[in-house]
């Protein structure tokens, strides 16, 4: 049986949502430096799975685009290319394009304007709203209708349909994207709904609200190009060269 026959794992779209901010309270409850130490900064397990889960998103995605001509929307390969190479701008953007795993320094001109003293854009003060937050509104807003109300409304729990001329037989996610979606949409409410009463949230609950919808975000396209990919390669009836 190969791969694109295999459902996903529940470990996957189930477990690493929940996994994520269980990691968080249990790195809370042993310290603030142990918490700080992995699961806080660039280099920490959130942010390292967050790169790691939209390299995945990217590889994904192209292969979905090789694939296009067995899809008869002719919006398969753009969808698919922009859908890349907004995974690899995230990816990029997260990591620094490579600064905090390679080491090298922001080019002054650079780290002048950088609210952080990074290799990015997002964090330049005339480009963070179109560069940061206008990005992570509409990604939130696709979890929200893609990942939760589609799956839930609309029941597209069934493998897509590659012959329809319209994008709306193979776009909508399915509901394994349910639960990392969920996280993402409203992961910073509790604390936005405590902030409003004038309280503090719990020290163990306080977590990286930013982060986690950042990790959230990722795996939720990860999830989607993958199970995207999976559904088209068995549709598409191509067959992986077996070993002689």
């Amino acid at each position: 049986m190969t791969s694109s026959n295999r459902s996903i794992s529940p470990w996957l779209w189930l477990g690493l949502p929940i996994a994520i901010i269980a990691a968080q309270i249990g790195a809370k409850a042993a310290g603030e430096e142990v918490y700080h130490k992995w699961m806080r900064g660039e280099l920490g397990v959130t942010e390292t799975l967050t790169v790691v889960f939209l390299v995945f998103a990217v590889y994904y995605a192209i292969r979905c685009f090789t694939l296009r001509e067995h899809v008869r929307a002719n919006l398969f390969g753009t969808f698919t290319l922009i859908m890349a190479l907004g995974c690899l701008y995230f990816a990029g953007e997260e990591a620094s394009w490579g600064q905090h795993w390679l080491g090298y320094a922001t080019p002054e001109a650079i780290a002048q304007r950088n609210e952080q003293g990074e290799f990015n854009l997002h964090n330049d003060p005339v480009l963070e709203g179109l560069l940061d937050n206008l990005p992570r509104a509409l990604l939130t807003l696709a979890a929200f209708v893609g990942g939760i109300l589609a799956p839930l409304l609309w029941a597209r729990n069934k493998p897509a349909d590659f012959s329809s001329s319209s994008i709306f037989g193979w776009i909508w996610p399915t509901r394994i994207c349910i639960p990392t979606s969920l996280v993402a949409v409203f992961v910073t409410l509790p604390s936005k709904a405590v902030e409003a009463t004038g309280a503090q949230m719990p020290y163990l609950l306080d977590i990286a609200k930013g982060e986690t919808k950042e990790f959230c975000l990722a795996l939720f396209l990860m999830l989607y190009l993958m199970n995207l990919y999976r559904q088209l390669h068995k549709a598409s009836g191509v067959t992986q060269p077996q070993p002689s």
